[in-house]
């Protein structure tokens, strides 16, 4: 069963002989499922919150949790898609996704028992669990023992962006009056005091990620936001950023409280370039590379412009680095001014950063030019890893497209009318995503997936769970071994 497992979290290549046809066939599912066990996952889902009436209940916390993990991370875009899947197995398949879902007999949940029991879970367990499955990687040293390639300068870099899922023209959850009862619909208006004004509302995410130098991401804390803590009169833009600081200044305190010796910087864009943020992350001890944009801050702008005018900034405070890439000439050059005032309390470092191409035909492209408020002080021995690290923060987009559009389908509404329900499954995809994402950065999963891409590789285990008996999956070597450990390579594309 998928809860019986081990502690470590390194693997073994030597576990399948590659002249072996059955262990290669069925090698793809039994290394997921033992990841999983690795994880711990079976566990995490026992400790959910579990309301129904236990007289009535035929299948665990546990089995009805992994179903659900199971719809998202093997991409099947809705949880209809999978019940669809398993109604029309024979018994042969069905016991094998029984033993999957830890369930005896043949008898599968439907989707609605499913929903039965995600529905009372708070929110917050799912949260939970996310930072659970970050600090078994931190306490089994796997970050530790990549830090090279991980975490060149011993800190996780933290990255916040806002998440829209969901539009409705009309309110998804009424009461008997037709009136919108979900709290996290937050109402938006078009053409307003016009006669063309139309109301719609959205559902908005602020989106926790850690984020690696090798595209590896993992989703850390997600914050669903509610119309009354924010201003809806606001115009977009305002909106966003609104909704992005409540977030922030509510979460990074939970993050350093579950986190208190973990050395982060945290990666944001112009809105957190002000005091009382500035502050906040003072007061955390969060180091900090956040966009600083012409519009903002002009007076701390103005004064270092006059600074880098002087012979002494231009000596002192200033490094060029010329590198040749075949017929490419890059330099990279970096400014930099430390201990700033920023308002009346706080005081930052600023980092400017230039890189020009100088093409075969004499041309000179300017390839990046940006700058960037930094929590630590700024010297010709870290002001270039300072500005690669302050580019990554585009890492987190991906994961927002990777979550709309590579098979989590994370626009898809699992649950229309119940909104607790709604935001569970919601969570439930970032579990999946976290979870998947460290194990497609195993070696075995790796030389599993070939050219697969990773969608497909997901959706083939699913297909190898159903075709192949469970006998057969289960003496699976990897399966077999009592002690196993998974071995991990960061350098494979996501």
């Amino acid at each position: 069963m998928l809860s019986q497992c081990t502690n470590n979290l390194n693997c073994d290549t030597s576990l399948f002989n590659p002249n072996n046809n059955d262990s290669i066939k069925n090698k793809d599912v039994a290394i997921w499922i033992r990841f999983l066990r690795q994880m711990r996952l079976p566990q995490m889902f026992a400790n959910l919150t579990d309301r129904r009436d236990a007289s009535k209940t035929t299948y665990s916390n546990v089995s009805l949790a992994l179903w659900a993990f199971s719809a998202c991370a093997f991409r099947q875009g809705s949880k209809n898609a999978l019940n669809t899947t398993l109604n029309c197995l024979k018994d042969n398949a069905r016991a094998s996704v029984a033993n999957f879902l830890e369930i005896k007999g043949l008898d599968l949940p439907h989707s609605k028992t499913v929903d039965s029991f995600l529905r009372n879970i708070p929110h917050e367990e799912l949260n939970e669990i996310l930072l659970q499955v970050f600090m078994r990687s931190i306490k089994s040293k796997l970050f530790y023992n990549h830090s090279e390639t991980l975490l060149p300068d011993n800190y996780y870099l933290l990255g916040c962006d806002g998440f829209h899922t969901h539009t409705y023209t009309e309110p998804h959850a009424v009461d008997e009056k037709g009136q919108n009862t979900c709290p996290y619909c937050l109402p938006r208006r078009l053409h307003a005091n016009t006669p063309d004004e139309k109301t719609y509302w959205v559902h908005v995410f602020v989106t926790f990620v850690i984020i690696f130098p090798t595209g590896l991401k993992m989703p850390l804390y997600i914050y669903p936001l509610k119309a009354q803590q924010v201003d809806v009169t606001k115009d977009n833009e305002a909106f966003k950023q609104e909704c992005e600081l409540k977030a922030v200044h509510a979460v990074l305190p939970i993050i350093r409280a579950y986190f208190p010796r973990t050395s982060f910087i945290f990666a944001g864009d112009g809105l957190y370039a002000n005091e009382p943020f500035i502050l906040l992350c003072d007061n955390l001890n969060f180091d900090y590379l956040i966009v600083r944009k012409e519009k903002s801050l002009k007076l701390l702008g103005k004064h270092c412009d006059e600074l880098e005018r002087t012979e002494l900034y231009q000596k002192a405070y200033a490094f060029k680095e010329i590198e040749q890439q075949g017929k490419i000439k890059i330099t990279r050059q970096a400014r930099w001014f430390n201990h700033e005032a920023l308002g009346k309390e706080a005081y930052t470092n600023v980092l400017r950063f230039e890189e020009f191409h100088e093409m075969p035909n004499g041309t000179t492209q300017t390839m990046y030019k940006g700058e960037w408020l930094s929590g630590r002080q700024i010297g010709k021995i870290n002001c270039f890893a300072r500005a690669k690290r302050g580019r990554m923060r585009w890492e987190h987009e991906d994961l927002h497209n990777t979550a709309k559009n590579r098979g989590f389908d994370a626009m898809h509404d699992m649950a229309r009318t119940d909104f607790n329900l709604w935001l569970v499954w919601k969570m439930m995809l970032f579990i999946a995503f976290s979870i998947f994402e460290l194990f497609r950065c195993t070696t075995l999963a790796q030389e599993a997936c070939k050219k697969r891409s990773w969608m497909k590789f997901s959706k083939d285990l699913l297909q190898q769970l159903v075709e192949v008996a469970w006998e057969v999956i289960a003496i699976s070597p990897i399966l077999q071994k009592e002690n196993i450990q998974f071995r991990y390579s960061f350098c494979h594309p996501p």
